[in-house]
Order: structure tokens, then sequence, then C-alpha cells
């Protein structure tokens, strides 16, 4: 008795030394400079805040919030009205929290799949915690701290769903999907994935399927109610894609590039890194599954499932329309899946093996590459260290925003703007978050309405950040020619104008 529970406490060390770790680190970089802020991440902030003031979900522009779901900024105002502070402070613990709790669910999957190795799940532990991908999310202010939590759950629910076939399970599975759809639009995966293996299993339970798919969607479709009526969209406007599917294949491909292989941006390199990992997952699923015989293929089938289809959405959503280029914070959510659903064939075939000779192979080339895995991660960590420690989280928390003196300039009091007047930015998220003002985006060049309507009204300010490059709506330039405007105030970085009379 007293060995067995040595030997259960020494198993949860390989998973709680990992996950404390992870939260050492996280915490260390968001308390350096505090939680990482980007764009996306005001637009939450921005929506939590008039929720509690104003009592409607609303962006920092003033108008309805509808580009993002309603999830994260509904969480946010939340915390806020439950411990009374801000979301910046809060996240500085619950994100490392998140991570933490994260890394102890993978070591709990890891724990499951059968591994005839012992190394096995310490090292896929340690590896979840040393992802520069994971990491990156969860020292930022993003829903992807949220979303990637619920992709493992998902994971764990529907492989307990699969053995059982209770409504009870089911309905676990269903709550799982419709919060991964209340906090990301790409929450749709989940549900897909959860469909699709719903319908491969060999006895369909037809009930359970509808039942699935009528709850899983269930916020999305409120949420997606709630925009149309707000705005008249769906998700806010949308342009069409400007990104080739080749291009997006480069990127999606650079990302595996940047987390597995030491990294490179060689364009056809990557190009068929992207294309061969993508093949690998689809033939795996449709040819290698079938094969795996007994209980512990679950995850590995549910990983591989959302693989391929978050892998093939995310692809073909970027080509139709057009946001940020794929990167390693859109596929995050591929990371954990991933790794414990392409590292289980070698540690399966490891362990049944035919000949002492060829287990041994398996063992050494399997611990080779978690190995090489690992340092390509470490060497990336040891960057963000350095980075962080010299300047402080990328964003609008950085170090260098401190001597901003547009930033000063607005963070003036009393305002330096005339009442009345409406503000307009390449960047109007730093307009709100340095000096709190409702500020509106220049309109986009591919919506000539916005465009002329913008170029006859007055009373207007302009504010420039030389560093808010977006090539997707007016530049100064434009501004300048087709407005009279006088600049108010010239600086290294940026410049402020007002509608000239």
């Amino acid at each position: 008795m007293e060995i067995r529970v040595r030997v259960s406490l020494l198993r949860s060390l390989y998973t709680l030394l990992p996950a404390l770790g992870g939260f050492v680190f996280t915490f260390w970089c968001i308390h350096r400079s505090g939680v990482g802020v980007s764009p996306d991440s005001i637009a939450y902030v921005s929506g939590a805040h008039q929720l509690v003031q104003t009592g409607r979900l609303l962006d920092y522009t003033g108008h309805p919030f509808v580009d993002f779901p309603a999830g994260y900024p509904l969480l946010l105002a939340l915390l806020m009205r439950l411990t009374h502070a801000d979301p910046l402070n809060i996240l500085q613990y619950l994100n490392p929290s998140l991570f933490a709790l994260l890394i102890g669910l993978c070591g709990y999957m890891a724990g499951r799949m059968g591994y005839p190795e012992r190394w096995h799940k310490p090292l896929l532990a340690i590896c979840v915690a040393l992802s520069p991908a994971l990491i990156e999310v969860y020292i930022m202010l993003w829903s992807e701290t949220v979303f990637v939590l619920l992709t493992v759950l998902f994971m764990i629910a529907l492989r307990r769903y699969l053995y059982r076939h209770s409504l009870a399970a089911l309905l676990v599975v269903a709550l799982v999907c419709a919060l991964a759809c209340f906090f990301r639009y790409a929450g749709v995966t989940l549900v897909a994935t959860g469909g699709l293996l719903l319908l491969l299993e060999r006895r369909r339970h037809w009930g359970h399927i509808f039942l699935f798919g009528f709850l899983s969607v269930s916020l999305l479709a409120v949420n997606l109610t709630r925009n149309f009526l707000e705005s008249g969209t769906l998700t806010g406007m949308r342009q069409k894609g400007v990104t080739p599917l080749l291009r997006n294949l480069y990127y999606y491909g650079d990302t595996f590039s940047g987390w597995f292989l030491f990294g490179t941006t060689h364009y056809q390199l990557c190009l068929i890194i992207g294309l061969v990992l993508l093949i690998l997952l689809v033939l795996l699923f449709t040819r290698g599954i079938p094969r795996l015989k007994g209980e512990y293929p679950a995850f590995v089938k549910i990983g591989l499932s959302f693989a391929v289809v978050y892998s093939v959405f995310m692809v073909l959503s970027a080509t139709i329309s057009r946001y940020e280029e794929i990167n390693s914070r859109l596929l995050s959510a591929l990371y954990i899946p991933l790794v414990l659903s392409l590292s289980f064939p070698l540690a399966w075939f490891s362990g049944r093996a035919s000949t002492r000779f060829a287990r041994r192979c398996w063992r050494v080339g399997g611990l080779g590459i978690l190995l090489l895995v690992l340092s390509s991660q470490l060497v990336a960590d040891h960057q963000w260290y350095a980075d962080i420690a010299e300047g402080g989280i990328g964003g609008y928390t950085e170090d260098d925003w401190d001597d901003s003196p547009l930033v000063k300039f607005l963070e003036d009091r009393p305002s330096p703007f005339l009442p009345g007047y409406t503000l307009y930015s390449n960047s109007p998220e730093g307009v709100y978050f340095f000096g709190g003002y409702s500020c509106q985006l220049l309109p986009q060049k591919a919506f000539p309405g916005p465009i002329a309507q913008y170029y006859a009204t007055s009373r207007q300010y302009l504010i420039w950040f030389n560093d808010g490059t977006n090539d997707a709506i007016l530049s100064l330039h434009d501004v300048l020619t087709h407005k009279q405007m006088r600049l108010v105030q010239q600086f290294d970085d940026g410049a402020v104008y007002v509608t000239a009379p």
C-alpha cells in the first residue's frame, strides 16, 4: 500500500512540477510590465468596462461589440463585479493559473493514453509547459486563454462520452462547445469535430446527435442574433480575403516550423511543411486510427479529428475573409492536440515492435524527436525571456510607450480636445487605452460609402500613430489630400490634426 502511494505521488509530481514551472514563468513575464495588451485586448477591455458602466456591450468606438463573440468581455465584466479590480490586474494572477491548469489537464490526458514508456508523460507535460505558442497566449489579454483550455476540456469530455454514451456526458460536451463558440467564432470547429465523431460511431444515436447540434450552437445563435439586431451584421464588417491559398499554407507551415523546428522563413520549405503536415494529419485520421485497437486511442482520434477540421477551417477562412495572417496565436489551439496525437504513434509502435532491436529504434527515435522539440522550445523561450527582460511584453504595455510624446499628450488633463468633435485615428484602440477617449477607426479602403461620409463631415480630430501601420484603411496622405486639416501638434512618434474651419 505504501509503495502504491509513493508511485502515485511520483506520477503526480510529473505533472505538478511542470505546471508550477509554467505558472512561475508566465507570472514573472506578466509581473515584469503587466499583461500584454494588443488591439484585440483593448476591444475586450473596453467591452467589459462599457458593460459594467452602462449595461451595454460596446467597444472603444462606442459602437456595438460585434467583431468578436461576447463571451470574453462578459467574463471580464463578471470578474470586475466580483473583485472590484481592473481586468489588467485580475489577469496577472488568472492567466498563470489557467496555464497551470492547462498543463495539469494535459498530464491527465497523457496518463490515460496507454503510453508504454514512463518518460512520455513527464516529457509531454514539460513540452506543453515550455511551449512558446502557449506562453505567448497566457501572457496576453486574449480570449485564447480560455479557448485553448476549452479545447482540452472538449477532448476530455468527448472521450468520456464515446465510452459511456450517456446523456449527462453528451450534455457536458455540448456545454463545452457552446462556451467555445461564445468565446471564439472558431469554436464552430469543436462543434464540427464533435458532430463528425458522433456520425462516425458504429452505433449512431441520432437523438444524441441532433441534441448535441442544437445545444452546442445555442449560445452562438443568441450571440449572432444580438449582433444582427444591434449592427445589421452577424460578425461586423468583413473584407474579402486578399491572401492566396498557397500563401496561407506557407504561413501555416511557417508557424509549425517556429514551434518545432527552430524556425525557418524559407517560402518553399514552409509551404512544403504546411502541405506535408496537413496531408499527414488526414492520412493518420483516415488510415491510422481505424487500425488502433483498445481504449487508449480515443484522445488520439479526437485530437487528430480536431487538428484536421481546425487546420482546414483556418486556411480556408483566411483565404476567403481578410484578417491578420495565420500565426502562432491563431493556431495555438492546435498545439496540444498535435503534440498528444503525433507523439502517440511513436510510443505505440515502440511498445509493439516484433523485435527488441526494433523496439529500441522506435524508443530512441521517439525520445530523440521529443528532445529535439524541447531544445527548439528552450531556444525560443530564452529569446522570450531576453526580450521581456529588456523591454517588457510586446504591445501597449511595452516599455517604449512610457517615453512616447504622443501618449503623454493623450494622458494630459484637462482634455486637449474641443468638445463636440469626433476623434479618428489609425489606432483608435491606442487612443482609448492611453487617453480613455472613444475614438473611431479611419474608414477602410474597401468601403466607398464611409469614406465619402468621412470626407464630407467636419469637426473632427485625427490622431496619427507613426507605428500604427494598417494598409486596409486610409493613409495619412489620403486624408490630407482630400480633407482640409490643420496640424495641432507634431511629435516624434505621431501627430494630431483638426479639421480646418
